[in-house]
């Protein structure tokens, strides 16, 4: 959950509001930032989609837009919702904790959607929770520092 950052300051994790092509705000993108520096890097796990939503949205994207990054990256949507629970008294280890938990309980429900979709021969919604299982499933909570 911390890193160290280039100028030597601790970078920590939190979610982020990034701004593109001055017309469209993506919230709930998961980043390290420097406390010394204010240096700020996406998740190496979310990285991947984060391109490509940028490259589908294109050079010059069409009107003002608000996207909520959480609805499209499984690990930013089970980071949102660990800290929206609130503030962790036991600090880092107990927030690890919260989010281990989240992610099985994200990657559970995912497997019980699966089942249900493959029961109903749904090939396009199979290979849709596909995806989202294999963004939390292709990456523990460890490769997350």
């Amino acid at each position: 959950m911390k890193k160290s950052c280039g100028c030597g300051g601790i970078m920590t994790i939190h979610m982020h509001t990034l701004i593109y092509s001055a017309k469209i705000k993506i919230t709930n993108v998961p980043v390290y930032t420097c406390g010394q520096c204010a240096r700020y890097e996406p998740l190496p796990v979310i990285k991947r989609d984060l391109g490509l939503l940028i490259r589908e949205l294109g050079e010059r994207p069409a009107g003002k837009l608000h996207l909520s990054f959480a609805d499209r990256n499984e690990w930013a949507s089970v980071l949102k919702d660990t800290f929206a629970a609130g503030l962790f008294a036991g600090g880092l280890p107990e927030l690890e904790e919260a989010i281990r938990k989240a992610m099985q309980s994200r990657i559970d429900l995912l497997l019980d959607v699966y089942r249900t979709a493959a029961d109903l021969s749904d090939k396009k919604w199979m290979e849709e929770i596909g995806l989202r299982l294999s963004q939390l499933t292709a990456h523990s909570a460890e490769s997350a520092k």
